[in-house]
């Protein structure tokens, strides 16, 4: 099942990777059409695969395949991923169409061996039939929207895109207004949240655990996605909001339902 740009996706680290169970009740619940899964934790076993697809749920990403960029590689896991090959035979296992990508590396890492460590991925990407999206950051070694572009269409893969997350934006480097130059067809994600208006003292710990609800924060998310969507992007629109006080409060479906809610006032706002 293909999603496109009216439909909304249920990152499973947004209820901080539920059973199985739990999250398909939640995206229903909230009417989600299909669901990001993080690998380390929804492992590629044809169960997990038939309970999505039962529900009527597609699996749209895997998030995250991480690839250090440059010298001096420590070796993974860089963070709590998945190691690299068993984040591709989920993707291929559960159907999934994508694969988000993170790029970290040392101070010393540059252009061309991002461009080279993307370009490799992509293949293997290719190798198991799905696309791979590369996830910019100002902590990352390619940290704006169009130097990251830039970097996409430099690899020659047809297969590789960007992941757009919202919060990462906003904090920049970069701007929303940067996407008008951007064609749509190279943003194979898009993340959607909420962000306070000046950046969190801790802003590491801050992305995971005090993002906010779409239409709670200070981001101009309808103009964000009209200068996004008027550049042809096509991806459907991932709910990816850590907020750990909200999702203890309602629970997994209840912060489900409110996702959902939010996520349709912002198209409507954007796209009438």
């Amino acid at each position: 099942m293909t999603l496109g740009p009216d439909d909304l996706v249920l990152s499973s680290g947004s209820l901080d990777n539920p059973s199985i169970e739990t999250l398909v009740e939640a995206a229903v619940a909230g009417g989600f059409a299909g669901l990001t899964l993080w690998p380390a934790v929804y492992p590629p076993d044809p169960l997990v695969g038939e309970r999505i697809r039962d529900a009527g749920l597609a699996v749209v990403d895997m998030d995250a395949a991480i690839v250090w960029v440059g010298p001096d590689d420590p070796g993974g896991p860089y963070y709590e991923e998945a190691p690299r090959e068993a984040v591709f035979e989920a993707a291929a296992a559960l159907g999934a169409t994508g694969v988000n990508t993170l790029l970290v590396c040392p101070g010393s890492a540059n252009r061309e061996q991002a461009v080279e460590a993307l370009a490799n991925l992509a293949d293997q990407g290719a190798s198991v039939g799905v696309d791979v999206y590369m996830e910019f950051s100002r902590n990352r070694p390619i940290p704006d929207p169009l130097a990251s572009a830039e970097v996409v269409t430099a690899t020659g893969r047809a297969n590789c895109g960007l992941t757009v997350d919202f919060w990462h934006v906003f904090y920049g480097p970069g701007d929303f207004a940067d996407f008008a130059s951007i064609p749509g067809y190279l943003i194979g994600a898009i993340q959607l949240n909420d962000a306070p208006a000046a950046p969190p003292d801790d802003l590491a710990w801050a992305t995971r655990h005090l993002r906010r609800v779409p239409g709670e924060g200070a981001m101009d998310l309808a103009g964000a996605l009209r200068t996004i969507r008027g550049a042809g992007c096509q991806a459907p629109i991932t709910l990816e909001v850590f907020d750990s006080g909200r999702l203890e409060a309602l629970g997994p479906v209840g912060f489900a339902c409110l996702l959902g809610d939010a996520a349709r006032r912002v198209l409507d706002e954007a796209l009438g």
